[in-house]
């Protein structure tokens, strides 16, 4: 398989998964689409490794694996096809091992609060937006929460049966006394609360207001009970997003 096909690989694994990135590709500029569809898929795959690993035999050496790749791309020796695509572009990748690293470590995370918990996911969604204002053009205070919303819908809706019961925080588990198995009641509220932590103002740059607004939509599908499905609102999602940039 060649570099190319193989990067084709990755990309198409996670746009399968995400269609409406498949949309973004349409309405972002042309010199921008190909980095996007890397960094999304790069984003899915450290997402996977460090927080749907239940394994910590498995988790452990792979993280490392991915923040020695992460460092690697700053002297342009990245070895995998998609850190390899995008180590052309002068962006602080190094900067996300060490958080990374750190929340592999804790996983599964157990927080006592919604609060709590983002300030767990804090410093690594930091150091991606971090990277993203430097692809995509400029950043804003609250992008980071809105990468903290999208790595938690990440885990949905099958999260609630995993080991890591989705990341929901203790208050919330004890409230529905759903510490054995999650309860209905227990969904609506939590993404209730996701909703509400999801930033109202929109992101610093196109790609991750395109996100905010695909994340707000699958939350709401998921809870008035429908499983997300590809529909032409996200056409209209990503339009207005990259729209508002020009």
């Amino acid at each position: 398989m060649s570099d190319s096909e193989s990067l084709r690989s990755f990309t198409a694994k996670w746009q399968a998964m995400w269609p409406e990135q498949m949309l973004l590709q349409t309405f972002l500029p042309a010199d921008q689409r190909p980095q996007a569809a890397a960094w999304n898929a790069l984003f899915c795959e450290l997402q996977e490794c460090v927080f749907a690993l239940e394994q910590e035999a498995v988790r452990g050496p792979k993280s490392l694996w991915w923040a020695d790749e992460l460092q690697r791309m700053s002297r342009g020796q990245a070895r995998h096809p998609l850190t390899m695509s995008l180590q052309e572009h002068a962006a602080p990748f190094a900067g996300i091992a060490e958080p990374m690293l750190a929340l592999a470590t804790q996983v599964p995370l157990r927080s006592g609060t919604s609060k709590q918990l983002m300030q767990q996911l804090q410093p690594y969604s930091e150091a991606v937006a971090a990277c993203e204002s430097a692809l995509f053009g400029r950043t804003s205070e609250t992008d980071a929460a809105v990468i903290n919303i999208q790595l938690l819908l990440m885990r949905l809706p099958g999260g609630f049966q995993a080991f890591d019961r989705a990341m929901v925080p203790m208050h919330l588990l004890a409230r529905h006394q759903a510490l054995d198995a999650p309860t209905d009641a227990l969904r609506d509220d939590w993404l209730t609360e996701l909703l509400t932590l999801l930033p109202e103002c929109h992101a610093g740059n196109p790609y991750r207001e395109a996100q905010r607004r695909f994340i707000r939509r699958r939350l709401r599908a998921l809870r008035s009970g429908k499983s997300p499905s590809l529909t032409p609102a996200y056409a209209w999602d990503a339009w207005r997003a990259v729209g508002q940039f020009r």
